[in-house]
């Protein structure tokens, strides 16, 4: 049986997906479920739809594991990215700022293969914050 029919949920998942052409991407969040890169790959795979794949967030896996790790665990299952830094000492940080390692990021992601869209998961601002944030992103992920 399907984990959302499973759990009692109605059939919003691959089905209903499939039919208006769009992706259900489960993000890698700090709620206990999917903590390890390998349980967030097993349980994409049980689904076992095209339609359903990983929205990973660079920066919240911090917590439990290097980011290119996860990236090579998750491999062709990432969509899309959230892209946010993470400092041991002082929690979510100014992209750049803090512990990720961005060259170990960059070549997960080519060893992938991964195109797709990434977006900023930060607090946003005027145009000189979302300058500085743009500027953030492009160095790190080399744009």
């Amino acid at each position: 049986m399907h984990p959302l029919a499973a759990s009692g949920w109605p059939s919003l998942g691959p089905p209903l997906a499939s039919k208006l052409g769009v992706r259900v991407l489960i993000e890698n969040v700090w709620n206990g479920f999917c903590e390890s890169p390998e349980q967030s790959r097993d349980y994409l795979d049980e689904i076992d739809s095209p339609w359903v794949g990983a929205y990973f967030d660079i920066g919240n896996c911090r917590k439990f594991g290097p980011s290119e790790d996860w990236i090579r665990t998750l491999g062709s299952r990432i969509v899309k990215l959230d892209c946010k830094d993470w400092g041991d000492t002082e929690g979510f940080c100014k992209i750049g700022d803090g512990d990720v390692d961005w060259p170990a990021v960059r070549q997960a992601l080519s060893d992938i293969g991964f195109s797709g869209w990434c977006t900023a998961e930060v607090a946003g601002g005027g145009r000189e914050v979302l300058t500085d944030i743009a500027q953030r992103m492009d160095r790190v992920l080399r744009l």
